[in-house]
């Protein structure tokens, strides 16, 4: 299974690159999650984050644009972003990403990999109730779980097709994570 970490700028801002390079020993995945910030700034910083992880697959929030000219593999979508298959059209070579909240959602979307929240109780979700569990093996598509994800409640998502999980607040459970998965698979 893989893991998503969402190096969320309002999250990080303070220590954005320490947290990054960090979550690059663990996570297969770091996905940039970077809004209503102006975009020489995005520019810069993805850049950097380029420069500084070379080899580790970079995926930015909702600009293809800007994903493509830093040299990002993918930009991550959600429902008020420009269709998953209009950034396809353009920015061929990227991936997309495109943030779930239910199993229609995912089978109405066409994307190259979903994640589904939230599967568990977060702090930012406090009024929407938990997805739980969900059983994705049916759906043939690549879903990755995400929200209140931690070392222990993780394990409850193997076995039910999930491609594997993301979060933000995964940083200090990385470690035990990965060594579950490496175990389990």
């Amino acid at each position: 299974m893989k893991i998503i970490f969402i190096l969320d700028y309002k999250t990080y801002y303070n220590s954005l690159f320490e947290v990054a390079y960090e979550a690059s020993n663990y996570a297969d995945t770091l996905w940039f999650r970077i809004k209503d910030v102006d975009a020489k700034i995005v520019i810069e910083l993805c850049r950097k984050l380029r420069r500084m992880l070379p080899d580790k697959e970079l995926f930015l929030s909702e600009r293809a644009d800007i994903a493509s000219i830093c040299e990002f593999d993918g930009v991550h979508l959600g429902a008020n972003s420009i269709k998953p298959e209009i950034i396809k059209g353009k920015f061929n070579r990227l991936i997309v990403g495109y943030s779930a909240h239910s199993l229609k959602e995912i089978e109405e979307i066409e994307a190259d990999y979903f994640t589904l929240s939230p599967i568990f109780w977060t702090k930012k979700d406090y009024k929407v109730n938990p997805l739980g569990p969900l059983d994705v093996r049916n759906i043939g598509k690549k879903v990755f779980a995400l929200g209140g994800i931690k070392a222990s409640n993780c394990s409850r998502i193997i076995g039910l097709g999930y491609s594997g999980i993301a979060g933000i607040s995964l940083l200090e459970d990385l470690p035990h994570i990965k060594n579950l998965f490496n175990t389990t698979n």
